[in-house]
């Protein structure tokens, strides 16, 4: 850390620790570790987090240590996404990025590397990248780079890679680098992983589609599949899912039927992706989860059997 402060600034740093216990909360105890840097009689504090803190928390301590300790507090980080850097300059939030940058306003210091990647603002998230990280949460990744990403996705290293800048923007937990390169790591905690990324996480169903007759189609979807997984029952006619770009391949304008006056022989799901799961025959858990609709999660007997579900075979 002092080098590279006196490296890149171009002066003395002098840094030294600091115990704070009985002046902050102990939650910032538990959270942080604290030193005090100074240079030319202007001291500031140093907040090192523990493990990785979200951003909105980050925000949050950072506002309550400075008011606490009344001194310009940075925040010290081994690596974040270029989304949540942009953000803590645009809230005036002191950082350092471990070897790499240095934001201190206080100092009227910006200092970035030359060969950061420029990631384009994202809407929301692609299916692609969707499928990845799914494919990654039940294959359990470890270190795996963009072009391994691409050999499992059977995608072209380009493609990979803007699933990883997607990633990258929404500053989820499993990016990671190896060396120079990008890695997708998936923590242990798949449960808690899922808490912090679900918010980003889109219903992969496109279009529905009330068929005249059961086609009987090979990938179950809706209460089809949550029978599947579970005891719950299904419904009277099946529900089946169909990749966006194999829907076309079932002509099936010609077999609608109207469900206010007839009832359908199966419902098919057009989805923006499938993901080849150990239970072949049916949708994805966690793409599943995503694909019911409040109403049906309302019912007590469906949410429990979603928990049932993710509990046996994802969490």
């Amino acid at each position: 850390m002092k080098e590279f402060l006196e490296k890149s600034i171009g002066m003395e740093v002098d840094i030294k620790d600091v115990d704070y216990n009985g002046k902050l909360p102990m939650i910032y105890s538990s959270l942080y570790d604290f030193k005090i840097a100074s240079m030319h009689n202007i001291e500031w504090l140093i907040a090192i987090p523990k493990e990785k803190i979200n951003l909105a928390q980050l925000r949050k301590n950072h506002r309550q240590i400075e008011k606490l300790l009344d001194m310009r507090c940075a925040l010290y980080i081994k690596n974040t996404s270029t989304y949540s850097k942009n953000a803590m300059i645009a809230d005036g939030i002191p950082f350092i990025v471990e070897d790499k940058e240095i934001f201190l306003p206080f100092l009227g210091i910006l200092l970035n590397s030359a060969t950061e990647r420029t990631i384009k603002p994202v809407q929301r998230i692609s299916f692609l990248t969707q499928k990845m990280i799914l494919t990654a949460i039940y294959g359990k990744w470890n270190g795996v780079t963009v072009t391994k990403a691409a050999e499992q996705l059977d995608i072209t290293k380009m493609s990979a890679s803007r699933c990883f800048d997607e990633i990258d923007f929404f500053d989820m937990p499993i990016l990671g680098t190896k060396g120079k390169s990008r890695v997708i790591n998936v923590p242990d905690d798949i449960k808690e992983l899922w808490s912090s990324i679900e918010v980003y996480m889109r219903n992969p169903v496109l279009n529905i589609f009330y068929i005249n007759d059961n086609l009987k189609l090979p990938v179950l979807g809706g209460m089809s599949a949550l029978a599947e997984y579970s005891m719950i029952s299904d419904n009277k006619y099946p529900t089946y899912v169909v990749a966006k770009k194999d829907i076309k391949d079932l002509a099936l304008n010609d077999r609608l039927v109207d469900i206010k006056k007839d009832e359908p022989g199966c419902i098919i799901q057009e989805v923006g992706y499938v993901i080849s799961f150990d239970k072949g025959d049916a949708i994805d858990p966690l793409s599943l989860s995503l694909s019911l609709s409040d109403g049906e999660k309302a019912d007590e007997r469906i949410e429990i059997s979603i928990r049932e579900m993710l509990e046996e075979y994802v969490w």
